[in-house]
């Protein structure tokens, strides 16, 4: 397949951590590893400084490119800032400018009304792509009025989050000109759900790349729909809203390691693959409650997306003992989908620590762990209480005396001492820190702590995945202490799996990294248990 990538965008921004990607030269570096044919192209001081200046500066800086392709940024003008809507229709066609993006929040005017009419009137003449940054410029309620008002204006919904499919998804329904990117609506079996509604025209690729990796291609790679389908939404739907740009020529990768050359062939990974953090609905359901819909988020699901990708197993937690704080039922619920998955599968157990006596904590654990099949004890922020309050005292003893390992959701997200107040008091228990590469701040943390504590370890599944974090965490932890996690059905898997597999890390490291660490700790659990 050939992708296109809809929307990247180089650039300083404010407060930016010193390792965070930014320069032109790094986005092109990662389109050529990850073999992604063309891009289009924003800067972050079109939206920082004055647009238009910026807009015709970001046509130098592309001109050594030429399978880069400019996004300006428009605004209304009527405060002299900004060319009137016709001329600037003229400009962008006299650039080969075929994507605008519009910032109405940042830049302080109304997207709906008598403001942008003129603009987006000319936009819509001329067929102009716009692309919306629907978590920070466009709430949902003005997105969907802005669809109303211009049936024919094709617009590209980016940014939007996983946890808004209740909305979206209709929307998409009703709406034709309206498009998606999955590079945060990382939606569980998303391709094939929305293809399977009709809306296969209306899906495209796009990696948010340098905020984001471009790993995210494997959501297409491992697509579970016709290759013409696939191939739709790594790049022809863009090429249609482009009115027909196009890559110049396919680029591939000729120096990719065997892992990345079976994932962009679509083919299941033959290494090792473990999952260390994956969620469990009961059978048939599709939801978990909340504003999170899991599509075919039970056992059987997860099964047969594991076997698509290759990934030999993964530890199942239930999402209604953690979230919805129903832990008897959550781990009876671990238990049926355990019957229902590979043997090496396994499980991780949960109590209710607001309610259960220290005794009968303890009980429920050895009566569960009777189960070898349960390896791994699972807290969760919903019943909030710190990890390392004294209520979890009995958790960390059981854990510790049996050399079990426990996944641990930040509560604070790793600005408080929680992990300081657990690992050095009972280093028999490995100790995972789930989403250590949430931002580069939370890296550092993570990098820290397994400095200090030999039990700790980081496993790295979260929506916004940064560009360079799983290398910097491993420059920093070493390759030995980081974990392949997707934290699925709540996210697909498979964008999650591709942060790892479309990483620069040296071939042994993504092997540790995809399942051998994994690996050591079952082992070690296992030993334990006899």
């Amino acid at each position: 397949m050939i992708f296109f990538d809809a929307f990247t965008r180089f650039g300083v921004k404010p407060a930016m951590h010193p390792a965070q990607p930014y320069r032109l030269e790094q986005l092109v570096a990662q389109m050529r590893h990850c073999s992604i044919s063309a891009a289009l192209v924003a800067c972050t001081s079109q939206v920082q400084y004055d647009p238009m200046f910026e807009n015709r500066r970001l046509l130098d800086k592309l001109k050594p490119y030429p399978f880069l392709f400019p996004v300006w940024v428009a605004m209304p003008h009527h405060t002299g800032e900004f060319p009137e809507p016709d001329a600037f229709v003229e400009q962008l066609r006299k650039g080969n400018v075929r994507a605008v993006a519009l910032c109405p929040k940042t830049h302080a005017w109304p997207l709906i009304g008598a403001t942008a009419k003129p603009l987006l009137d000319a936009l819509q003449r001329a067929g102009t792509l716009v692309i919306l940054d629907q978590a920070f410029e466009v709430p949902t309620e003005q997105l969907q009025e802005l669809l109303d008002r211009y049936p024919r204006l094709p617009v590209l919904a980016r940014n939007v989050h996983w946890g808004q499919q209740r909305t979206i998804v209709p929307m998409l329904q009703r709406h034709k000109n309206l498009h998606i990117t999955f590079d945060t609506f990382q939606i569980n079996r998303g391709i094939e759900r929305l293809t399977d509604l009709g809306c296969e025209d209306q899906l495209v690729y796009a990696s948010n790349a340098l905020d984001m990796s471009m790993g995210h291609r494997m959501y297409v790679d491992y697509a579970m729909v016709s290759d013409a389908v696939r191939q739709k939404v790594a790049s022809g739907n863009l090429v249609r809203l482009l009115h027909g740009l196009r890559p110049p020529a396919e680029i591939v990768n000729k120096d990719e390691d065997p892992i990345m050359s079976e994932a962009r062939q679509g083919k299941p990974l033959s290494s090792l693959v473990i999952d260390f953090h994956a969620h469990i609905l009961d059978h048939g359901l599709h939801g978990g409650g909340g504003n999170v819909a899991m599509y075919r988020g039970d056992a059987a699901g997860m099964l047969e997306l594991a076997q698509r990708m290759g990934v030999d197993c993964a530890g199942v937690m239930s999402w209604n003992g953690t979230v919805g704080v129903q832990a008897d039922d959550g781990n009876q619920c671990v238990r049926d989908a355990l019957d229902a998955l590979p043997e090496n599968w396994w499980g991780l157990a949960t109590v209710d620590v607001l309610h259960e006596s220290a005794e009968s904590t303890t009980a429920k654990f050895e009566a569960l762990f009777k189960d070898k099949r349960f390896l791994g004890l699972k807290p969760y922020t919903q019943y909030g209480v710190p990890y390392d309050d004294k209520r979890f005292d009995p958790w960390w003893k059981f854990g510790n005396d049996r050399k079990l390992y426990c996944g641990l959701h930040p509560v604070n997200w790793y600005r408080s001492g929680e992990f300081d107040g657990v690992c050095p008091r009972w280093p028999d228990m490995t100790v995972v820190g789930y989403h250590v590469g949430g931002t580069y701040a939370i890296a550092d943390t993570a990098i820290e702590l397994s400095k200090k504590y030999p039990n700790f370890m980081g496993e790295i599944t979260l929506t916004p995945m940064w560009m360079g974090i799983i290398e910097y965490l491993v420059a920093g932890m070493g390759a030995d202490r980081l974990l392949y996690g997707s934290d699925q059905p709540m996210r697909d898997p498979r964008p999650q799996l591709g942060w790892v597999v479309y990483s620069t890390l040296d071939y042994e490291s993504k092997l540790k990294v995809l399942g051998q660490n994994a690996q050591r700790i079952l082992d070690r659990v296992r030993a334990a248990q006899g």
